[in-house]
């Protein structure tokens, strides 16, 4: 298993290492708690070094144990690998030898307590393997070392004197207990000079992600990391054994301290065990049943050995396993009792805990004592807490356990169908919506039930349109605010499935309807929706307007919800203007409101995705993915994580990563596979589609899905999206014709597709500079110039299709037989390529730039015109004077005249033999590949 999150730690030691080798011994401490990695670091650090090492350890025998143990194993090594004769040779003197007492074979032993002379015969074997070849003495679990081992390690590491010597001494820091002997030994080694330390410290939730791999949700794994610390044993431990219990054999290895002190230390750690973390004394003494002081006194010990840590705020457990596993061991009525005696002293005195805790810890604590009708009444205010604090989880929760007693009310389970949309279980929300409409009759309170739902199925990838419809229609006509509210959310989805004009009337009554009930959440999504069309119509200024007014309203309204998407809207009429740099502002301001209002994995995760694009083309590739790392982690609804799954994967197939890029489209694709009608999410997941399957070479895969796009009559309505898809379908296109060479029903499908693609360029509107961008680019495809692609894409400082454009102008200028121009265009397109970490498209310049090196010496040789070369690119391709002349716009008389000429300069016979001289050559590319 690779050794995670160690890098610091490693370094130390190779550190210390160095230290030794080139002077004094050095020893190094190295502790920390069970399972903390402890020997696994020492073992993958000493592997492969070409010191002897020599491991030692100590067994958890107390302090009557068997004595110099670890030492006693060392000494064996060195005879198992030497022989006695080498041991003899350097031990001091003639004998007889105090380690006979260890190794028989050294002869007879002395009589008597020849203790210190021990002591000085080991030293010198250590220090002559030293000598010999560096020695990493390696004492394993040193917390265990009976008193004459300690002994024995302080001698060594005061005495070693011998240069190349390294001593590794690793022990836990909750071990041993008070009075130990070894207790001083580590306080006495660590006030030494030549002593280092080293404390791996716990796995952080990434490291935690590669150990578990994949299959687990993020979910389940900020859950093990929460429950194990980062501990990588108890991590681990965890995910082999699923459930809430800790693991039996875990559960012994957390419990050994704790039931080795005394009765009242225990009593006292399992009241804490149900109180929560951190723990106020007042509060634990309280329910303990003891005065404060002397809760201290029997605490004192716990604290000592590290099992209970003391701090400012009050008593936490080193391990949330720690305080899980004291609380299993709990009697039934002992556990009842202590939770009702906490919920008595918060009921008593709520200041027992800090403010706006106590409302939640009282639902919990009445419910684990049994009392449900004061469990009732706290989870209705626990939940209303938690919704102010944007803890909509917890809301579910409580709600949910609310939904469990007899007596709960409809209101609950409105309740609850709202916490499921903000928690973002979309699932169990349509469940939960389902149930209060067969319970509700009120117009008012179903049409504001089927709007909830109507929002949960958006994000699950359905419209939604019918339940907001049937919403509206409950509603009378006339002012009124529910149905202004009601219009507005209309509104928003027809825009987001764009259809764009019934969007604008339903806004306009919204607003109308707003302004008459003076109600400025209703006023400020409306006006969201206008300045949509405001924006899709070129008025720039008008939609940011309209936006900033959204906001203002929004904020008023104290609607979190309105007020990211208005950032969401102002974010895109920034770059439809093509101000990528304002919209990342704008995106990243939102994007903090959204996390601190709970709703970074909702609307919040639609902003991700906006920001990472717009990093992604700036060329700010890192910090794209650091943004759609993040989102995914909070694990958004269907919908909008596939959103982000689109971004990534076309951020992964730029950078080279097709496995992944792979994987994306493929999680991308579920929830529009039930034909989700938003083009403005559903088009740029096509897009990914067409261009994963391109780059895995899979022709007939990628112009399936582009003729099904080409073949949409409303394609042309959403520009915005299509453009990007016409340029990967002329890419498909390229490599369709390298394929129709050989196949003739491909041919046909690349002319089809040609003119559909020319049609399209022509035809589809280019409203903002990043659409007009991409349609000179289109243009460029069809035959055009690329310079006038280059400009535009130098204009508005996107460097990935500048240095598409820049490629693919090189290489024009090379075919026309313009090598300087075109090698400049190279170099440039190369940079960028670099400095963005495009490796697909790096590697293609860096391969065409070769090519053509090699092939502009060999037609200078041969005499070749850069005519006869574009000419017998095409012979080479299989093509006959016909489509050769039909490819570069001369007769196919001409074209054969061309073909005669070049033949004799390459010293071939025939077409064939031309062809195959081309290849080896270089004159030519061996085919054509999709452009990156």
């Amino acid at each position: 298993m690779t050794l995670l999150a160690r890098d610091a730690e490693l370094a130390a030691l190779a550190a210390a290492h160095r230290e030794a080798a080139a002077g004094e011994p050095v020893t190094v401490l190295v502790g920390g708690e069970p399972g903390i990695g402890k020997t696994r670091l020492v073992t993958e650090f000493t592997t492969g070094l070409p010191d002897l090492v020599l491991t030692g350890g100590c067994l958890a025998l107390g302090a009557d144990g068997l004595p110099y143990a670890p030492f006693t194993a060392v000494l064996r090594r060195l005879l198992r690998l030497y022989g006695p004769d080498w041991l003899t040779t350097r031990l001091p003197g003639p004998g007889p030898y105090a380690l006979a007492h260890w190794l028989p074979g050294l002869g007879p032993a002395p009589e008597g307590d020849r203790r210190a002379r021990l002591f000085e015969e080991l030293l010198a074997l250590l220090e002559a393997a030293a000598a010999d070849r560096g020695l990493v003495l390696v004492l394993e679990d040193v917390h265990w070392a009976d008193p004459a081992s300690a002994e024995l390690l302080l001698f060594l590491v005061r005495n070693l004197a011998a240069p190349r010597t390294l001593l590794l001494v690793t022990h836990r820091d909750d071990e041993p207990a008070d009075g130990h002997p070894v207790r001083a030994l580590l306080a006495a080694l660590a006030r030494l000079p030549q002593v280092r330390r080293v404390d791996p410290g716990p796995l952080g939730p990434a490291d935690l992600a590669r150990l578990a791999g994949d299959g687990l949700s993020a979910a389940r794994l900020a859950e093990v990391h929460r429950r194990s610390g980062g501990n990588p044993l108890f991590a681990g431990a965890l995910l082999d054994s699923p459930g809430d219990r800790t693991p039996a054999p875990l559960r012994d290895l957390l419990l050994a301290g704790v039931r080795e002190l005394p009765e009242s230390a225990q009593a006292g750690l399992r009241a804490a065990a149900v109180l929560g973390e951190p723990v106020g004394p007042a509060l634990l003494a309280t329910v303990a049943g003891q005065p404060e002081p002397e809760l201290e006194a029997a605490l004192r010990p716990a604290v000592r050995r590290g099992l209970l840590l003391a701090g400012e705020e009050g008593y936490a457990f080193r391990h949330a396993l720690l305080r899980a596993a004291v609380a299993e061991e709990l009697l039934p009525g002992e556990r009842r009792r202590l939770h009702a005696a906490c919920a008595r002293a918060l009921t008593a005195d709520p200041a027992l805990l800090p403010a706006g805790q106590a409302a939640a810890a009282l639902a919990l604590h009445w419910h684990a004592a049994g009392e449900r009708e004061a469990a009732y009444r706290a989870a209705w205010t626990a939940a209303a807490a938690a919704r102010a604090g944007y803890a909509y989880g917890e809301e579910l929760r409580l709600l949910e356990r609310m939904l469990t007693e007899p007596r709960a009310e409809p209101e609950v389970l409105r309740a609850a169908v709202r916490a499921a949309l903000d928690a973002r279980a979309t699932v169990r929300g349509l469940e939960l919506a389902d149930a209060a409409l067969a319970v509700t009759a009120d117009p008012a309170e179903r049409a504001l039930l089927l709007e909830t739902r109507s929002l949960l199925k958006h994000r699950q990838g359905q419209s939604g349109l019918d339940d907001l419809r049937e919403a509206v229609g409950l509603l009378p006509c006339g002012p009124s605010g529910v149905r202004g509210r009601l219009l507005a959310t209309l509104a928003s989805r027809l825009a987001v499935l764009s259809r764009h004009a019934e969007a604008a009337t339903a806004a306009g009554e919204a607003l109308r309807l707003g302004e008459t009930a003076d109600d400025p959440a209703v006023r400020a999504l409306a006006l969201v929706t206008l300045a949509a069309g405001r924006s899709r119509a070129g008025e720039h200024p008008a939609a940011v307007a309209a936006c900033a007014e959204a906001l203002r309203l929004a904020a008023v309204a104290e609607d979190d919800d309105t007020l990211v998407l208005a950032t969401v809207m102002l974010t895109m009429a920034h770059k439809a203007v093509g101000d990528y740099p304002e919209a990342v502002r704008t995106a990243e301001r939102g994007l903090a409101l959204a996390t601190r209002r709970g709703l970074a994995g909702n609307r919040g995760a639609v902003l991700a995705s906006m920001l990472a694009d717009a990093l992604f083309r700036l060329g700010r590739w890192p910090q794209a993915r650091e943004v759609l790392e993040r989102a995914l982690s909070e694990e958004p609804p269907p919908l909008y994580r596939a959103v982000l799954l689109t971004t990534r994967g076309l951020l992964d197939l730029a950078e080279g990563e097709p496995a992944q890029a792979a994987a994306a489209a493929e999680a991308a694709a579920v929830p529009f596979a039930a034909g989700y009608p938003g083009p403005g999410f559903r088009l740029p997941e096509r897009e990914l589609a067409v261009l994963h399957r391109l780059a895995e070479g899979d022709w007939p895969a990628a112009d399936r899905l582009l003729g099904e796009l080409l073949d949409d009559p409303e394609l042309p309505e959403h520009a915005t999206e299509a453009w990007p898809l016409l340029l990967a379908g002329y890419q498909v296109n390229e490599l369709g014709a390298a394929l129709g060479a050989r196949q003739p029903a491909a041919a046909a499908t690349v002319r089809q597709r040609a003119a559909k693609l020319g049609q399209l360029t022509d035809a589809m509107a280019a409203p903002g500079p990043v659409e007009r961008a991409e349609r000179v680019t289109a243009q460029a495809w069809a035959g055009a110039d690329w310079a006038p692609a280059v400009a535009a894409w130098r204009a508005l400082d996107q460097p990935y299709p500048l240095a598409q454009a820049l490629l693919r102008a090189g290489q024009a200028a090379l075919t026309a037989g313009d090598r300087p121009d075109g090698s400049e265009l190279l170099r440039e397109a190369a940079g960028l390529a670099e400095r963005l970490g495009a490796r697909p498209l790096a590697g293609r310049i860096a391969e065409l730039t070769a090519r053509e090196r090699l092939a502009g010496a060999a037609a200078d040789r041969l005499g070749l015109t850069p005519r006869e070369l574009e000419v017998l690119e095409l012979v080479a391709q299989g093509r006959s004077n016909r489509e050769i002349g039909e490819r570069l716009f001369i007769s196919a008389k001409t074209a054969g005249v061309h073909v005669s000429n070049l033949l004799p300069k390459l010293g071939a016979a025939s077409r064939t033999e031309a062809a195959a001289l081309a290849l080896q050559l270089g004159l030519v590319r061996p085919a054509v590949r999709p452009a990156p």
